[in-house]
């Protein structure tokens, strides 16, 4: 506890449970909820399902999506949810930085990450200027300077305003989304790393992901901050 007021200048309080820490802790999140943020420990080398040991799911292993894989730190579900929609809907920004961190701390495990570039999932302009931002050029853009990889926030556009895609069946997903998304610059052999907040189902990478490898993408990858078990 600091009980020296001015000492308070230098200390900010934990996002999730509120305890008072150093200001140059990271993230502004304390030692005990940093260890119990429900990481992915085993998952599927596809499209990062958590499994109870690595490999491939059953689906992956019967239609894999197009994107060569998915890589996320955390397990959609309380408290990351909680988190997710502060940062999306409250424009708590500081939400989204932690987990960005999460991110981009497996993303350095890895041996290569093999992207030219990163491309955040596009939000519809109505949906972006009522919300003020795209939560997912926010993350892109604490990688894209971590990393010293270029973000593309332009190439991609969404042409089509879609329902939320929450209440929806994985079939209906993908009906939602045919002829949203429009590439407005060449990606010929390029390695990309889309950008997103949260996978669930999967469809909105892979329908990015098959618009740009039908543009001649040399691969894609999906790189979000939590992935629905």
């Amino acid at each position: 506890m600091v009980n020296n007021p001015f000492d308070r200048l230098f200390h900010s309080r934990c996002l999730l449970c509120g305890l008072i820490v150093h200001a140059k802790a990271a993230d502004c999140i304390c030692v005990a909820c940093a260890a119990e943020l429900p990481r992915i420990a085993e998952y599927c080398l596809r499209c990062a399902l958590p499994l109870p040991t690595r490999g491939l799911c059953g689906r992956c292993q019967i239609q894999p999506p197009p994107y060569s894989r998915c890589i996320s730190p955390l397990v959609y579900g309380a408290p990351i949810s909680r988190l997710i929609a502060h940062f999306k809907y409250s424009g708590k920004l500081a939400y989204g930085r932690l987990l960005s961190g999460e991110l981009l701390r497996r993303l350095r495990l890895e041996a290569s990450l093999d992207a030219d570039l990163l491309m955040p999932v596009p939000l519809h302009w109505r949906r972006r200027w009522a919300r003020g931002f795209n939560q997912a050029e926010i993350i892109g853009d604490e990688l894209s300077r971590a990393l010293h990889l270029p973000l593309q926030t332009r190439w991609l556009t969404r042409v089509r305003p879609t329902p939320p895609q929450q209440s929806l069946s994985a079939n209906e997903r993908r009906k939602n989304l045919r002829s949203a998304f429009v590439l407005r610059a060449s990606v010929l052999g390029l390695r990309i790393a889309l950008i997103d907040d949260v996978v669930t189902t999967g469809a909105t990478v892979s329908e990015i992901s098959q618009l740009l490898l039908n543009a001649g993408a040399r691969s894609v990858q999906a790189w979000c901050l939590a992935r629905t078990p």
